[in-house]
């Protein structure tokens, strides 16, 4: 008895300090002007604060709007977000639709949503340093148009569209495959670099549940569109030059 009423003085003192606050601020778009995507959303940063710590989580939602008038094939953007208290990270957000679909005019999508990074952090309660503000900020860095166009910096999306090359090359051979058995050979080896590798998990998870007619099938598609974006694929090999 005397061992839990010893736990026990010290857990509710503890408690009693507690507090917990949630602080909701709007995503700011950050991008160059005449940025192709309108950009809004909301991100949540809830802070469990102790005598010495606290213990920071949120939410975000960033939704976009192509208002650029033409169809996007290749997304790259930066978002950043942090609460009161520190402890900010950085996402980086790639949508490529180089081998099928694009964000058509008009088109709105959820550019990205999901929790924040769960942390903790020491609170030094003799500083006078106030909190700072949070905040929600996304930079659209590049944009490639189906028509072969582009809006922002190529370089920081030169290692996408190097994959690009990559994954064709795969595909055409995969394509060609003579047989089920070669094909599935294909599928099975490993391409370099890893980025490349993992767009064929598309491949073999569809080969896996449904069968491997159905990823020929899958395959086949995706060549067909991607040779269908020659000024974008005539870009991209200019950019790598």
């Amino acid at each position: 008895m005397r061992f839990h009423g010893a736990i026990l003085v010290p857990l509710c003192f503890t408690l009693s300090v507690w507090s917990q606050l949630t602080y909701t601020v709007p995503v700011v778009d950050k991008s160059d002007p005449g940025s192709p995507l309108a950009i809004s959303g909301t991100a949540s940063f809830t802070e469990l604060i102790s005598a010495d710590s606290v213990a920071s989580s949120g939410n975000f939602r960033i939704e976009a709007r192509n208002v650029s008038g033409k169809s996007i094939i290749l997304l790259l953007a930066y978002f950043d977000e942090a609460g009161p208290h520190g402890g900010g990270t950085h996402h980086v957000i790639q949508i490529d639709h180089f081998f099928w679909g694009e964000i058509t005019p008009r088109e709105a999508l959820v550019l990205a949503s999901g929790p924040s990074r769960r942390q903790t952090s020491v609170l030094h309660r003799d500083s006078l340093e106030p909190a700072a503000e949070p905040k929600a900020d996304v930079s659209v860095q590049y944009v490639q148009f189906a028509d072969g166009s582009a809006f922002g910096d190529e370089t920081a999306a030169k290692d996408i569209l190097r994959l690009r090359p990559v994954i064709f090359d795969a595909l055409q051979r995969l394509d060609r495959a003579d047989s089920t058995e070669e094909f599935r050979a294909l599928l099975a080896e490993k391409l370099q670099p890893g980025d490349a590798d993992y767009f064929l998990e598309t491949f073999r998870h569809t080969q896996k549940i449904n069968g491997t007619k159905a990823a020929r099938a899958q395959v086949h598609v995706g060549l067909v569109v991607a040779k269908g974006r020659v000024p974008a694929l005539q870009a991209v090999q200019a950019v790598l030059k």
